[in-house]
């Protein structure tokens, strides 16, 4: 795998950037949520080989990998269908023993118990330096998706596949589920943190399917797939925020769900996005829907697999609303 498509040489050491930090999201970094700086003792990350995967998140799959809260790992993930497509162009149909969506792990967080919550922070994503979309072959250069010789789009590589085992049942990496998974969501990209809430011990969390590009809808079936290195970091929160995974960056959170009807997922992510704002805030009920909806922009993940996938974003500085607080304090 030769990367270094987002601009980078394949031999230049990864940086360690402090993760999501802003002044959007100094508010939510107060309560706990948001990293802090990475410190001198991230200065050797582990590698954590693509050759350890699951195509089937449950509750009883041995970890190939174990991580301390705080420790930084380099994730090694594989693009949908490894082995099947060449850079040359050669694309062989899967047959019913190769994995589709592998994701990297699953990888145990020591001391994560079920009830929990799980952060992991996005630091970089470095992506091969090309990719492939409807069985076509696309050069990732300097930062920018080569469509053709007369255009190229500037990269945001992406995380498709991410999730953690369920309590119950399994979830296959194709398709997401209230754990995760397959959510093929645009903003699961470097600066972001995603929440969980642990369902089992160690939390069982898998990372695959990375994408250079993908807009919102995912509506050709998939994002330019491609091989990526990730730099993440496990941390154990003092309290889960919510059933279903969300998003943080330091501009606005984001409430995720996925079901088979685009609406329910959608009113899934609204009503997960009013109960998040009153708990944090300690705003009435009401009042928090009023403001989801006056502000609330709600946004579709991908309404291509079987399960579609919603979000509902609001802008952080909204939870630095106290209730009782008058507008000008």
């Amino acid at each position: 795998m030769a990367l270094g498509g987002a601009g980078l040489p394949a031999s230049a050491a990864f940086p360690v950037p402090g993760g999501p930090m802003a002044e959007g999201g100094k508010i939510l970094s107060d309560l706990g949520f948001l990293p802090e700086g990475v410190g001198a003792e991230a200065a050797g990350v582990r590698r954590l080989s693509a050759e350890k995967f699951l195509t089937i998140f449950h509750a009883k799959v041995t970890p190939a990998y174990n991580v301390t809260p705080g420790e930084v790992v380099q994730v090694e993930c594989r693009h949908g269908l490894p082995g099947l497509v060449t850079r040359e162009g050669q694309f062989t149909e899967p047959g019913p023993k190769d994995p589709i969506n592998p994701a990297t792990g699953p990888i145990a967080i020591d001391g994560v118990e079920a009830g929990d919550g799980l952060a992991i922070d996005i630091l970089e994503i470095r992506t091969a330096d090309w990719g492939y979309c409807n069985r076509h072959i696309f050069e990732l250069k300097a930062g920018y998706v080569h469509l053709d010789q007369h255009l190229r789009l500037p990269m945001q590589p992406m995380i498709g596949v991410i999730g953690i085992a369920p309590a119950q049942g399994t979830m296959d990496t194709r398709i997401p589920a209230d754990t995760g998974g397959n959510m093929d969501c645009r903003e699961v990209r470097a600066g972001s943190t995603l929440l969980f809430t642990a369902q089992v011990s160690g939390a069982l969390v898998g990372i695959g399917d990375p994408h250079a590009l993908q807009g919102d809808g995912e509506i050709c079936g998939q994002g330019i797939e491609t091989d990526a290195e990730v730099l993440v970091r496990f941390r154990k929160l003092k309290k889960p925020l919510g059933p279903r995974p969300v998003i943080l960056r330091p501009e606005y959170v984001a409430t995720l769900a996925a079901h088979k009807d685009l609406t329910e997922a959608a009113w899934q992510a609204t009503g997960d996005m009013v109960k998040l704002l009153s708990e944090l805030t300690g705003l009435e009920e009401k009042v928090s829907r009023w403001a989801v909806n006056l502000l609330g922009l709600l946004r579709i993940n991908q309404i291509v697999d079987t399960a579609r996938g919603a979000r509902m974003e609001m802008p952080s500085w909204i939870f630095g609303l106290r209730r009782g607080a008058a507008p000008d304090d």
